[in-house]
């Protein structure tokens, strides 16, 4: 049911995408042609042969549910600088759906922190919290999941604070089994409201998010608590766990389960230039996200306008407002080298440096359980982005299982990683002993 689920969500968003722009209905990103001084859409033979297409965030205004940007909940208060990390701010009784249906009986809260970003200085995102209308059987008070979901979008329409009550959320059905155990599940905007993609940051905003968790008067406040997340998830779910020690080290984290972790950028950075030729170029939108995300959380180091050409920032002022279907759909087959002003851009020191600040396993490492699986064929993440962290963590000692999945792609594999990953988190959090490692 799982891999039915998630399949079909993956095949209505290309779909949608794909119907709507035969129709002539696309009305995301600039004009296809000069007219009224927008700049032309770029059509090269031997790429993507997509329009400007639609965007989820054209589609939202049309749910009841008022978008991020208009919902004065989210606004930061004028006392920011007064609140501590992982302090509530305000907090909500929504109601969670799936395509409109109301989700079995849960109790779901949504939850406005403070927070910080790369620079130290303070932010505001949110976290909602579900809480199951069944008993956690296990030892213990009842334990809280901090479930980061794969946002991968560049929106803050496509977090998960908004589409769990726009019944949209993509990872719904995953969800369902760690309520059905009985456990509590926190669900972080980890992307921020500038939704800022796999930097180091994110880290940050989980914790918090468990802190504010825990804070919200929710009788939570004395739970255990595991991490999961897979791809962009998965990267939260790393950062979370490698500056658990530096940044929260008072919350009870029994152990992160992380799979198909972009961990190393320098890695990430070769492959996003060109994800290769045929099939694989599907992946060309990995470095389109990732670049537009880092950029909002490194401005300075990395101003898009400095490195890509006209035809490249007119793809970036289309992408930047998309969730990950859309996005995806307009990044893939478009290799971001095909719009550098200089094919060595990368290798800048200001962007070296931001590349070595945002791989896992330079500043710190976990010191927590970490339970690790990745696809040894995975075309959107590959497995070299990850082997040299846990070379590292390796190194360093960490208490690491690590498990390769072949005869797999990003998506199989999250799927045969999950119930192991799953029943190992629930064990832990039980008491169990996490096991051996395999460094």
């Amino acid at each position: 049911m799982v891999i039915g689920f998630r399949c079909a969500t993956f095949a209505v968003g290309f779909a949608l995408a794909a119907s709507l722009t035969v129709a002539g209905t696309a009305t995301a990103g600039p004009d296809s042609g000069p007219v009224g001084g927008q700049p032309t859409w770029p059509v090269r033979p031997d790429e993507n042969q997509f329009p400007p297409l639609p965007s989820e965030t054209d589609i939202y205004p049309f749910i009841p549910v008022p978008m991020p940007a208009d919902d004065r909940w989210y606004d930061d208060p004028a006392d920011l600088d007064r609140y501590a990390n992982g302090d509530v701010i305000r907090k909500r009784v929504v109601t969670s759906y799936l395509l409109g249906v109301p989700w079995p009986p849960v109790h779901t809260e949504q939850i406005l922190y403070r927070s910080t970003n790369s620079h130290d200085e303070p932010i505001t995102t949110a976290t909602t919290v579900m809480i199951p209308g069944i008993p956690w059987l296990g030892p213990g008070s009842r334990p809280v999941i901090s479930y980061q979901e794969a946002i991968d979008g560049l929106d803050p329409a496509c977090n998960p604070s908004h589409t769990v009550r726009a019944g949209t959320m993509k990872e719904t059905q995953l969800l369902l089994q760690f309520l059905g155990e009985g456990m509590a599940v926190s669900i972080p905007d980890f992307n921020g409201k500038t939704s800022t993609t796999l930097a180091p940051s994110e880290g940050r905003m989980v914790l918090d998010g468990v802190r504010a968790t825990r804070r919200a008067g929710l009788g939570l406040a004395d739970s255990a608590i595991g991490l999961w997340g897979y791809s962009g998830g998965g990267s939260a779910s790393a950062w979370a766990a490698e500056l658990h020690r530096s940044y929260a080290p008072e919350l009870p984290i029994k152990g992160s389960a992380q799979g198909g972790v972009p961990g190393d950028k320098h890695a990430m950075t070769m492959f996003a230039m060109d994800a290769g030729a045929g099939i694989a170029g599907q992946a060309d939108f990995v470095g389109w996200i990732w670049l537009i995300g880092l950029s909002r959380e490194f401005p300075d180091q990395m101003p898009l306008d400095k490195y890509l050409t006209d035809d490249g920032m007119t793809i970036v002022h289309d992408m930047e407002r998309r969730c990950l279907y859309t996005a995806a759909a307009t990044g893939a087959w478009r290799p971001l080298k095909n719009y550098l002003k200089d094919p060595q851009a990368f290798l800048a020191p200001d962007i070296q440096a931001v590349l070595h600040q945002d791989s896992l396993g330079y500043a710190d490492t976990p010191d927590i359980p970490i339970a690790m699986w990745h696809s040894t064929t995975d075309p959107i993440v590959p497995i070299a982005a990850i082997e040299p962290v846990v070379q590292r963590y390796c190194a360093a000692g960490t208490n690491l299982r690590f498990f390769r999945i072949p005869a797999s792609e990003h998506i199989s594999a999250e799927l045969i990683g999950y119930e192991p990953s799953l029943l190992w988190l629930t064990a832990v959090l039980a008491g169990a002993d996490p096991g051996p490692t395999t460094c």
